[in-house]
């Protein structure tokens, strides 16, 4: 769990539900004593990133922390307040919600963009499968990302793809859907 003692290593703070924590987990593998900036090119391949200049990622790097998380660790969890927004750079986690594995997220990857739009309740629980090289942007850095002229725009563009993805993904699904009850199954 990243608790508030993880926060406090990273010189954030924890937000609303965030901030409780549970004795029975464990707070480890949070580290970013000696972890050195992304170069911003690499954000490139952020598909939330993807539509962004060099200066624009120059900025979202410079305002980012770099954080290494040990595998096995809940990252956030589904239902509790939280504002940062997680990039992955190196690794993968799983994302599930009610108990089920939903998704798998890896290098290049992000989560937590909702909630770094508005403060509403996680929708998943994120875990460390794999050790993860990540960036954390909290509320204060996303909103002066959102001061890097052009960033809006080229967030927007990304966010949008990304939601007519998943539209096609759920034509096909309940395409396959229609198809099976055609069939009588």
């Amino acid at each position: 769990m990243v608790g508030p003692d993880a926060y406090a290593k990273r010189g954030m703070h924890a937000t609303g539900a965030e901030a409780a924590t549970h004795p029975e987990e464990e707070q480890r593998g949070l580290e970013t004593e000696g972890a050195p900036s992304v170069e911003p090119g690499r954000l490139r391949s952020v598909p939330w990133f993807a539509d962004c200049s060099d200066e624009q990622l120059a900025g979202v790097a410079r305002l980012a922390e770099r954080l290494r998380i040990e595998a096995g660790e809940v990252i956030l969890r589904e239902g509790r307040l939280g504002r940062e927004l997680f990039v992955v750079l190196e690794g993968k986690a799983a994302v599930t919600r009610d108990g089920r594995v939903v998704n798998v997220i890896e290098a290049g990857g992000y989560f937590g963009e909702l909630a770094a739009i508005e403060a509403v309740p996680r929708t998943a629980t994120v875990t460390a499968t794999t050790d993860l090289d990540v960036l954390v942007i909290g509320p204060r850095q996303f909103e002066a990302m959102t001061d890097i002229p052009g960033f809006r725009a080229a967030l927007l563009a990304s966010m949008s793809r990304r939601i007519r993805q998943a539209d096609d993904r759920l034509a096909t699904y309940k395409d396959r859907l229609d198809g099976w009850d055609a069939a009588g199954r």
